[in-house]
């Protein structure tokens, strides 16, 4: 990165090569933005452990499994089922390792997070949990809370 010019293209992780497999893990929210896409917000509106694993499941036995793969998570807010995308991380890497996949050494994890739980004692022992692992999230900003 020490040659990088303004105006000149940073090529992106995986660029051409890696995968997004895209995790909804649920509809809910701890803010309530009027530009968002999710409408009618709903607290009952989660992805179950089960689902995901099948999604994985599916994913990883088939034939052309890329070397790179970026899991996905969005929402609502993704944070607020941290435990959740904990739990598919770890499948993920064990199942992608048991399958021998080219991706089991090579993957990056992505939160897609307007960032006010980065803070939360369940977020930071989610995150210390993965030091090196290419976890990434991004920040949207402040909105209003959720009444």
């Amino acid at each position: 990165m020490s040659d990088y010019l303004v105006g000149k293209f940073v090529p992106s992780w995986g660029e051409g090569i890696a995968k997004t497999i895209t995790f909804i893990v649920t509809e809910d929210c701890n803010l309530r933005c009027k530009y968002c896409y999710i409408l009618n917000k709903s607290s009952n509106k989660k992805m179950t452990f089960d689902v995901a694993k099948k999604q994985i499941d599916q994913f990883l036995n088939n034939d052309h499994v890329p070397e790179m793969v970026i899991v996905d998570f969005i929402g609502g807010e993704p944070l607020l089922e941290i435990d959740l995308i904990d739990k598919i991380c770890d499948y993920f890497k064990i199942k992608s390792f048991q399958l021998d996949k080219p991706c089991w050494w090579n993957y990056r994890f992505n939160i897609g997070t307007n960032g006010t739980m980065y803070l939360v004692d369940r977020v930071q022992k989610f995150l210390k949990k993965k030091p090196g692992e290419g976890v990434s999230g991004n920040y949207i900003g402040w909105n209003k809370r959720k009444a």
